[in-house]
C-alpha cells in the first residue's frame, strides 16, 4: 500500500522541493463557475485550447483510461541566486534556465519509477502543465500553499517562484493533507504593481493586458483574436519575455527559499545581451542558446517584436 510518508520521501529523492497527494474527485461547483466565467469574459484571450476538453478539467479522474485516483503533486523552486542586470531587456526568471517541462517531466518519471518498484502494478501520467487540469486548485488541495490574489500558488517556504508537476496515479493513497488558510489578508501590493492591470483581484488573471501573455503567447498562438494586441500600448517595465511584477512584490517571497537547483541557473548569455544583440541574432543563434530554454515558445520574431515594441515605449516615454 502506497503511504503519503514513502511517496514524500521519494519526491525528495527525485528533486522536489515539496510534495503532497491528494484524492481525485471532481471539481466543485464554484471551481467550476469561476473558470467558466473566466472563459465567458474572454480572459482567456487568444488561448482558445482552454476552452476545450471541459469534462477533462472538469473531472480529473478522467485523465487516465483506467481512471486515476490520486493526484501527487510537486513543487520545484525557481527563485533565482542572481538576477539580470536592470539595464538589459529582461526575461521572467522563470525562463533563466533549461525548460520546466523536461526538468520536471524526467523527475516525475523517476518518482513514478520508484514508487512502481514497490507497486509494480502502479500506473501513473506524467502532467507539466500541458493537459486540462487545474494544478493550482488540486496543489492548495494536497496542502501545499493557498492561491494569491494575482492567481499564483503561494508557499510558506517557497513562496510563488515554484514550478508545478502532477503525477496522477491509479491507486489510492492514504492522504492526510490539509488545505492552508489563505494568508493573503488585506494585502493588494500585486494588484498596484501590475503595469497593465491585468490582476482581476480574485485569483484571476485578463491575459488581454498581462505582459507575459503579449511578450509570450500571443506568438505562440498565432491565429489569435483582436486580444493578441490588447496590451501593446501599455508599459513593458523592461520585460521582453514574461513578467515577474507581482511576484517581485509579494511579501511570501522575501524569505523564500533560493533554488540550488543547477537546470535553474541562470543561461550566461542572458547576463550580458542587449536590445540591439536580440535584434542581431541569427536563428542559428536562437537555437543553439535557446533551444532548451522556454523562451523558445515566443520565437525568434517575437523576442525580436518584443524588443522593438520596449525600445519604442522608452524612446515615447
Amino acid at each position: 500500500m502506497l503511504t503519503s510518508e514513502l511517496i514524500q520521501s521519494a519526491a525528495r529523492a527525485a528533486g522536489f522541493d515539496a510534495c503532497g497527494a491528494v484524492a481525485l474527485s471532481a471539481l466543485p461547483d464554484d471551481v467550476l463557475r469561476s473558470f467558466d466565467e473566466w472563459i465567458r469574459r474572454r480572459y482567456h484571450a487568444g488561448m482558445r485550447y482552454m476552452e476545450r476538453h471541459a469534462q477533462k478539467r472538469a473531472d480529473p479522474r478522467l485523465l487516465m483510461k483506467s481512471g486515476a485516483r490520486t493526484a501527487v503533486v510537486t513543487l520545484f523552486s525557481y527563485k533565482p541566486q542572481r538576477r539580470q542586470p536592470p539595464h538589459l531587456p529582461q526575461v521572467s526568471c522563470y525562463a533563466y534556465g533549461t525548460d520546466y517541462h523536461e526538468t520536471l517531466k524526467q523527475k516525475l518519471w523517476r518518482l513514478l519509477a520508484t514508487l512502481q518498484a514497490t507497486q509494480p502494478t502502479l500506473r501513473g501520467r506524467t502532467l507539466v502543465d500541458t493537459a486540462p487540469l487545474q494544478e493550482r486548485y488540486w496543489a492548495a488541495a494536497a496542502g501545499l500553499g493557498w492561491r494569491g490574489k494575482n492567481g499564483m500558488l503561494i508557499s510558506q517556504e517557497l513562496g510563488s517562484y515554484t514550478f508545478i508537476g502532477v503525477l496522477l496515479l491509479s491507486q489510492e493513497v492514504a492522504c492526510s493533507a490539509k488545505p492552508q488558510p489563505n494568508r493573503c489578508g488585506a494585502c493588494t501590493r500585486c494588484i498596484s504593481a501590475c503595469p497593465t492591470g491585468a490582476i482581476v483581484g480574485n485569483g484571476s488573471i485578463n491575459a488581454r493586458r498581462c505582459l507575459s501573455y503579449s511578450t509570450i503567447e500571443k506568438y505562440a498562438n498565432p491565429l489569435n483574436d483582436d486580444a493578441a494586441n490588447a496590451a501593446k500600448d501599455e508599459k513593458t517595465a523592461g520585460y521582453i519575455f514574461g513578467c515577474d511584477i507581482c511576484q517581485e512584490v509579494c511579501p511570501w517571497n522575501k524569505n523564500a527559499k533560493v533554488a540550488a537547483h543547477g537546470e535553474m541557473q541562470m543561461l550566461p548569455q542572458l547576463l550580458t545581451l542587449t536590445a540591439e544583440d536580440w535584434l542581431a541574432m541569427s536563428a542559428e543563434d536562437f537555437e543553439k542558446i535557446f533551444g532548451h530554454s522556454p523562451i523558445k515558445r515566443a520565437t525568434l520574431h517575437g523576442m525580436k517584436e518584443n524588443v522593438r515594441r520596449m525600445k519604442k515605449l522608452k524612446i515615447e516615454n
